[in-house]
């Protein structure tokens, strides 16, 4: 794969999977960790003061809206990376995005099962995408990326939302402008220990779960600006992945704005490598 390498193939599935509003992943190394405080006067007040109450709204609105279009920005080991694409919402879940990395530029499309990356330098003479078979158990990339290519399928911020409810709580609520747009921003905190026998539905592996309550992590945080339309308009998490620190925040706006997610050409795409 040249020097672009599986190690950044892997940064580019992790920052795809952060994007979908998932507030874990597995492969922590991080020491520490804070408290979840109680809900704020100011959260009481709220119209969502439970997280269940918000992802249910959340659901609504974005199952009807069917598309979004995001841009975003990210941070992994002090190496930028941002850039912008698209999810479709509904019973097979699309995604496309291209971003910029360290390397070069990356291009990511999810249809179905199926996920294409694209490589700043090419595979094979003429073809710079790959094809991953998210299905496919036996091939060792996808074994590697494990758990990440699961999340990274999961493109339904609404979905998400739903999962962190059972294993979360808001504990802070604020009126913000993003974008010029109103909005409230809410701060989300997952209470580790409540990830017990549920982390196979968070895309994480129960031995992590066990590491992070080993190493002392009791919760972990994310914030979500909600519009007045009850639409996700700006998200920011911090979490690790493969043992290092991963920054992201994405901004949603297009809520509903036709998008065509199309394979790239079969021309262009080459046989990933084994091993």
């Amino acid at each position: 794969m040249g020097f672009f390498g599986k190690s950044r193939l892997l940064a580019a599935v992790a920052v795809a999977a952060a994007l979908t509003l998932t507030a874990c992943t597995s492969g922590s190394t991080q020491s520490g960790g804070t408290v979840a405080a109680a809900p704020s006067s100011e959260a009481k007040k709220s119209g969502f003061d439970t997280l269940r109450g918000l992802s249910d709204a959340v659901k609504a609105k974005s199952t009807n809206a069917k598309s979004a279009h995001f841009t975003f920005t990210g941070d992994m080991a002090g190496q930028s990376m941002t850039g912008e694409g698209d999810f479709t919402f509904g019973a097979t879940p699309n995604m496309q995005m291209a971003m910029k990395t360290p390397d070069g530029d990356v291009e990511l499309r999810l249809i179905g099962t199926l996920m294409y990356v694209k490589t700043p330098t090419e595979v094979e003479p003429g073809k710079s995408w790959v094809k991953l078979d998210l299905t496919d158990k036996d091939n060792p990339l996808v074994a590697m990326l494990g758990k990440s290519l699961e999340q990274a399928r999961q493109v339904d911020p609404a979905a998400t939302l739903v999962q962190l409810a059972s294993v979360g709580e808001i504990t802070a609520v604020k009126a913000e402008d993003v974008n010029g747009e109103k909005a409230t921003r809410y701060s989300v905190t997952v209470d580790t220990a409540k990830l017990k026998g549920k982390a196979g539905e968070m895309g994480m592996e129960e031995a992590s779960v066990a590491e992070l309550e080993k190493i002392g992590v009791k919760s972990i945080p994310a914030d979500i600006w909600i519009n007045g339309d009850d639409l996700p308009v700006r998200y920011r998490m911090e979490l690790p992945v493969q043992s290092q620190k991963v920054t992201i925040q994405a901004d949603y706006t297009d809520w509903g704005k036709a998008v065509q997610i199309t394979e790239p050409p079969a021309a262009e795409v080459a046989e990933l490598p084994a091993g």
